[in-house]
């Protein structure tokens, strides 16, 4: 791996396990056992690496995030879809532990994370009108809109929450959790089939 690619990689590491506002650039070179000046010849400063961290969770969001969305999928479709999405979030986690103070200290980080958390939220009010219509059930648009939108509020704070309510809980069990936590906003809307959505999520949850 080559020494850009080490920095990237260990100040990601460093950033969800101790938070990127405890984390300096000589930390990271202690870590990597390279000196200030070699990470500084890469990077210039922990801005630089932000930035580039977050052009690449952006990437790679926003291809998910732009997956066609026209067909009606199935409740296991819909799963894999929010547990992939969930996954990046994951990976970049640092971002949502500490999002006031990042958005506030690196403007660009901010504006391209609104305009990703926009996107974040048209295709999730496909996704939730997928789910409808493959259950049969007709909701008003505006209220599949204030779905989509509690549902990627929960998604941005799910693992500030659950770090501070279940600090033990880490990696893809966690992910589980939070798919089927999100899936489950959606059962109010269902009506007399949600007995039965219900069933099928927890079928889900359980088999992983």
């Amino acid at each position: 791996m080559k020494t850009r690619d080490r920095i990237l990689f260990t100040s990601l590491l460093l950033f969800n396990q101790e938070g990127e506002q405890n984390i300096t650039t000589v930390d990271i070179a202690n870590e990597m056992d390279i000196s200030p000046g070699n990470l500084y010849y890469h990077f210039k400063g922990k801005e630089s690496i932000i930035e580039t961290l977050y052009t690449d969770y952006d990437k790679q969001l926003t291809l998910l995030l732009n997956q066609s969305m026209e067909n009606t999928l199935s409740v296991e479709d819909h799963w894999l879809f929010i547990y992939v999405l969930f996954e990046e979030i994951y990976k970049f986690r640092f971002f949502y532990l500490n999002v006031a103070d990042i958005m506030f200290k690196y403007p660009d980080v901010e504006r391209r994370f609104r305009r990703l958390l926009l996107l974040k939220i048209k295709t999730i009010e496909a996704l939730c009108k997928s789910l409808l219509e493959r259950l049969e059930v007709e909701v008003d648009e505006g209220d599949i809109r204030f779905l989509a939108e509690n549902i990627v509020q929960s998604m941005m704070y799910w693992f500030a929450y659950q770090q501070l309510v279940r600090p033990q809980e880490k990696g893809e069990d966690l992910v589980h959790l939070g798919v089927y936590h999100i899936l489950s906003l959606a059962a109010p809307y269902i009506g007399i089939n949600q007995d039965q959505y219900l069933a099928i999520i927890k079928k889900l949850y359980k088999k992983t």
